[in-house]
C-alpha cells in the first residue's frame, strides 16, 4: 500500500504553538445580545489514552458559502503554578487525516461558540449541546498574567470557574446530564 502525498497548495500545513492565558466564567444562560448572533459549531474529540484532541469547527457561513470545516489535532498542557495558563500545540489537518483519526475511541464534546469582546479582551461564549445542554461558559483570553489578573468578572457571570478542574474540557467530555445538574446546582444554577 502506498500513501499519496497531500498537496501542500490545497491544504497548507500549519502548526501553531503558544502559551495561552484564559479565565472561565459560568453563565446562567446565553446573553440575550448573542441569541440572534451566529456561532461556530465545534466538535472536539478527546482521543482515549492520550492528551490529544481532534477538533472540527464549522463556520456559521459554511452552508451558504461552502467554506470547509477547520480540522485540527491539538494538545493542551496546563501549567502547574497558574491555572489560567496553558501551553497549546495545534496542527491543521487534511480531511483524510481527520477521518482516519476520528475512527479512534474518544469522548466527544459539542458546543456552539460565539466570538465576543469582554471589557476589551477577545472572548468566547460556549453553549454546550447533548448531555451538557444548559451549560454556558464565557472564556476570556489574555496576553499577559497581569492582564488576566486585572480582568473583572462579567457582572452577569454566576461564578469564575477557571480553577475548577471539573469545568476543563477533558472533564466535561466525561460528564453526563445528571452529574452536570449536580455540579451546576453547587453554583446555584438549575437546568431542566
Amino acid at each position: 500500500m502506498t500513501a499519496t502525498p497531500v498537496s501542500s497548495n490545497r491544504f497548507p500545513r500549519r502548526t501553531d504553538a503558544r502559551l495561552q492565558r484564559e479565565r472561565r466564567f459560568l453563565l446562567p444562560s446565553l446573553p440575550r445580545s448573542l441569541a440572534v448572533g451566529s456561532a461556530w459549531l465545534v466538535e472536539e474529540r478527546y482521543l482515549a489514552g492520550t492528551g490529544l484532541t481532534l477538533r472540527r469547527c464549522i463556520s456559521p457561513r459554511a452552508f451558504a458559502t461552502g467554506v470547509p470545516p477547520v480540522l485540527t489535532l491539538g494538545q493542551q498542557i496546563r501549567t502547574a503554578s497558574d491555572r489560567s495558563a496553558r501551553f497549546t500545540l495545534v496542527d491543521r489537518l487534511h480531511p483524510a487525516e481527520y477521518q482516519t483519526l476520528a475512527r479512534l475511541p474518544a469522548e466527544v464534546l459539542v458546543w456552539r461558540r460565539y466570538d465576543v469582546t469582554l471589557s476589551g479582551y477577545p472572548a468566547n461564549v460556549d453553549v454546550f449541546e447533548g448531555d451538557l445542554h444548559g451549560l454556558v461558559l464565557a472564556q476570556a483570553s489574555f496576553d499577559s498574567p497581569v492582564e488576566a489578573a486585572e480582568f473583572q468578572q462579567p457582572v452577569y457571570a454566576v461564578a469564575e470557574v477557571t480553577g475548577d478542574p471539573r469545568f476543563g474540557e477533558h472533564s466535561l467530555a466525561r460528564t453526563n446530564a445528571m452529574w452536570l445538574s449536580r455540579l451546576l446546582a453547587e453554583y446555584g444554577v438549575l437546568i431542566r
